[in-house]
């Protein structure tokens, strides 16, 4: 007896289990089971997260899901919110983080389901739709726009029991829908969210700051020329004296008041202005005598100023942070400063200077080598180390392959304690968008492999084309990790050869790709930004050779990028591909007409001279 008691204790408990385990279900036969459930004061990121979430609910099955307020309703519930607040406040599990979240099922007494989309803050609990959507029920969003998006059509959809927690890696993330002129083109706003694509406090990222203390204007150097920098000459730059006492009290009293206006900043920039052009003066040569600085560089004075300033700031604001970028005259790390807790710095990987045919940790790439060296010096000294990348490549539009860098640096970086990663990504989805996309998916998940990603966007995004657009871009990134390393050494990988293969490999998945609407559309949109690259890849083949040619062809492909204005997505980032193909074009345009003045005036020299006056040549 009482054997058969205790089997029926087990068997009591399993249903108890099994009853809440059983998951929820959302659609079933065309109709919601389910209503999704804010709270009435929810911010606007959980009301667009509430409102995609039925949007694209109803674009799998045909069903609108029913949102509203009164979480005391009956049957299933998708409770979305942030932790501790309603209407998740009966979900008890450890708390997210800041732009994290927890997916959970649980069955409820009386009947009925709740799903919980639990977020450590608003952005939290918004990505915590947006991860439902992608891994459980197969919504991509691949680029911006209808375009892009891949959404599994059923007619019920039923999750089983979910337990699951996520975070981003990074601290900080941000630039992969750059904008540059304040324009991200159409959906990548969109785009970016869904991807979860932006982590941290949008007043983490930092730039140059000084001319936004103290400008340079006539007026300024004239009354007060000590708090400019001075030049070997004795003249004035437009950097700033970092030793001189006044300019030292506005910093601080301009960052004293930034954060009483904005309590919820955790950092405002002290990043000097771009360029050169750096103090001379006595004092600020004594303080990089005091750190044993030999080179010329300004990282240690520049940490100096930042620590005198973060003393006097942190008194009334704790915790409050400054940055200042590891650019030019100041990137390696310190020689003997040492960097306050709250002192932020970012390291950009400039394309003219540093490599991106190989990856940063390549130990036979040399400018590399030298920036390896500079992130995880400034690792050991500093607690707040971000990289600044451009994935998106401002000044050459053709495709930029790099897949093969980026698939390792991202997670690399990440392992050896950067903890904010930047990239200046232009919207150029013609031929760099797969850049973008993988960017996204290692950024918030270092430890997702490449190779699953890349398969996954091969086969939801081209389908029948999967095989020749999967060779069509290992072909770019083929050719150019064949090239030598810095700089931009690596256009050289543009030749007629690469031109034809890819070309072929295009026509082939136009081919495949027939019958099917939205990949032919998402093919046209590549053979513009192949056109594009045709074109420039002539003009810089021509060039110095065939003058006229170049300056055709460089016309050309600024044709194809204006014409593309209007694309949804945007092909180019139209007026920066626009002007910097120009700006090459230019270069060839103008030597054309000087060797036909210099022909022309040479022509003028060899014709008859008159006999008489007034006689026409």
């Amino acid at each position: 007896m009482i054997r058969c008691a205790c089997l029926v204790l087990l068997l009591i408990a399993t249903l108890r289990t099994s009853s809440a385990s059983a998951g929820i279900t959302l659609i079933r036969n065309g109709q919601p089971t389910c209503t999704i459930v804010i709270a009435p004061d929810a911010g606007d990121q959980e009301k667009v997260a509430a409102n995609d979430l039925q949007i694209y609910l109803s674009k799998m099955s045909g069903a609108t899901t029913p949102v509203g307020t009164d979480a005391s309703i009956e049957g299933n519930r998708i409770l979305i919110g942030v932790f501790g607040h309603h209407p998740v406040e009966d979900w008890k599990g450890n708390p997210p983080r800041r732009d994290a979240f927890a997916i959970e099922t649980r069955s409820r007494k009386g009947g009925g389901a709740d799903l919980f989309l639990v977020g450590g803050d608003q952005r939290g609990a918004q990505y915590a739709v947006y991860e439902l959507l992608e891994r459980f029920l197969g919504v991509r969003w691949y680029m911006p726009c209808q375009l892009g998006e891949e959404v599994p059509t059923r007619k019920t959809l039923k999750l089983k029991d979910l337990k699951w927690r996520n975070q981003p890696d990074y601290d900080a993330i941000n630039g992969l829908n750059w904008p540059g002129d304040g324009r991200a083109g159409p959906g990548a706003i969109d785009w970016l969210r869904r991807n979860k694509g932006d982590v941290g406090s949008p007043t983490y990222f930092f730039g140059h700051a000084w001319a936004g203390y103290i400008p340079p204007t006539e007026e300024n150097r004239k009354a007060h020329p000590e708090w400019f920098a001075l030049n070997e000459d004795g003249t004035r730059s437009e950097q700033l004296c970092t030793s001189n006492p006044e300019v030292i009290r506005i910093f601080i009293d301009e960052i004293r008041k930034y954060f009483d206006k904005n309590p919820d900043a955790v950092l405002t920039s002290i990043s000097p202005n771009d360029g050169a052009g750096f103090c001379t003066c006595r004092n600020c040569r004594a303080i990089d005598a005091k750190y044993g600085v030999t080179d010329g560089s300004h990282t240690d004075r520049l940490i100096h100023f930042a620590n005198t300033i973060l003393k006097e700031v942190n008194k009334a604001h704790p915790g409050k942070m400054v940055g200042i970028l590891a650019y030019v005259t100041h990137t390696r790390p310190p020689v003997s400063a040492v960097p306050d807790d709250n002192y932020a710095t970012t390291i950009c990987h400039m394309p003219w200077e540093f490599c991106h045919v190989h990856s940063i940790a390549d130990p036979n790439c040399k400018p590399n080598a030298r920036f390896h060296q500079m992130i995880k010096g400034w690792t050991k000294v500093c607690k707040h180390v971000g990289v600044y990348e451009y994935y998106g490549h401002f000044y050459i539009m053709t495709p930029w392959p790099i897949v093969h860098s980026i698939r390792k640096d991202v997670p690399y970086l990440r392992r050896i304690g950067v903890t904010a990663f930047q990239s200046e990504t232009q919207q150029h989805w013609a031929n760099q968008g797969i850049n973008f996309y993988l960017t996204a998916k290692l950024a918030w998940d270092t430890d997702r492999g490449a190779d699953a990603i890349l398969k996954d966007y091969y086969r939801g995004f081209y389908g029948p084309a999967e095989k020749p657009m999967r060779k069509y871009w290992e072909a770019w990134e083929a050719a150019m990790s064949k090239q030598t390393c810095a700089g931009y050494n690596w256009v050289a990988m543009l030749t007629p050869d690469l031109i034809t293969e890819t070309g072929k490999l295009l026509d082939e998945a136009e081919m495949l790709a027939k019958g099917n609407d939205k990949v032919s559309k998402r093919l046209a949109l590549h053979r513009v930004g192949y056109r594009f690259t045709v074109e420039y890849t002539k003009m810089r083949l021509y060039g110095e050779a065939d003058l006229e040619k170049a300056v055709a062809a460089g016309e050309e492909a600024v044709r194809i990028v204006d014409t593309s204005e209007g694309m949804k997505p945007q092909a180019f980032f139209v007026r920066l591909a626009s002007d910097q193909t120009g700006i090459q074009m230019l270069h060839y345009k103008r030597k054309l007409e000087a060797t036909k003045a210099a022909k022309q005036e040479e022509s003028s020299k060899d014709a008859p001279k008159p006999i008489f006056q007034g006689e026409r040549q």
